[in-house]
């Protein structure tokens, strides 16, 4: 058998090589381009369309239920307020209790003043000093999941300057158009002396265009012994109005 010079034995598996450099090169760039973005970029595209959100959000008005259970060395005891909320843009949050049951006392002194800080919070400085941004937060991207057949980043954040309206955890942002879905997490500052520390959990959930809370439930430990639980139901949101979000004049009207 004719030998083959040195020359041309080794090309075949040379061109062999180049060859699969040229097919898995344009995998590898597509691969490289679909890495996740880094923290800060998913935060400042989520900061860019939730203002696309808001601007378009109108009206929306809910029928909410907050309710409170305690139990500790003074026994069990429970309170529930039913609120009729509504929004008017671009600020304006109106509560009205239709009933309430239970402790007066924790209707009078917990569920009603929480609906003051609802309102408080509304406000123009203090949207500015809790949101999710750079200048608020430091943020660092920790993994992904599945929430709900969506797929979300999940961030760490943590407060860079601590008051009654910023908190430390995690987020999940959907990967399709950057919106929360989920925050769990603590208070970066506790609310009352009377309470050692909170948890959180709060879920949201997508209403044609828009994402609106759907459920928030807090943990309390109290210092004189025993442990509170807050949960807020929002309800189904009616007259939901609003302009498409990308663009255009069109009203949209989600039941």
């Amino acid at each position: 058998m004719p030998r083959l010079s040195p020359r041309l034995s080794g090309r075949p598996a040379v061109q062999g090589v180049m060859v699969c450099m040229a097919v898995l090169s344009p995998v590898w760039v597509w691969a490289q381009s679909q890495k996740s973005p880094t923290a800060g970029e998913i935060v400042a595209r989520m900061l860019v369309r939730n203002s696309e959100r808001q601007a378009a959000l109108e009206h929306y008005a809910s029928e909410r239920t907050y309710r409170v259970e305690y139990k500790g060395a003074g026994g069990k005891h429970s309170a529930e307020i039913v609120v009729h909320a509504e929004y008017r843009a671009p600020d304006q949050k109106r509560f009205v209790v239709t009933s309430q049951s239970g402790s007066k006392f924790i209707c009078e002194k917990v569920l009603r003043r929480l609906l003051e800080g609802e309102q408080e919070a509304m406000q123009k400085m203090n949207r500015m000093q809790t949101t999710l941004s750079p200048e608020n937060y430091d943020v660092e991207l920790v993994g992904e999941e599945l929430i709900d057949g969506a797929r979300a980043w999940v961030l760490k954040v943590q407060p860079k300057v601590a008051n009654k309206f910023t908190y430390r955890g995690r987020v999940w942002v959907n990967m399709q158009d950057y919106a929360v879905m989920r925050v769990m997490g603590e208070p970066a500052k506790n609310p009352s002396w009377w309470i050692s520390r909170t948890s959180f959990e709060s879920s949201y959930a997508r209403r044609g265009e828009f994402w609106l809370p759907a459920r928030n439930v807090s943990t309390s430990h109290v210092r004189i012994g025993g442990d509170a639980t807050l949960t807020i139901d929002y309800g189904a949101y009616e007259a939901l109005v609003g302009r498409a979000v990308r663009g255009g004049a069109e009203q949209s009207r989600v039941e």
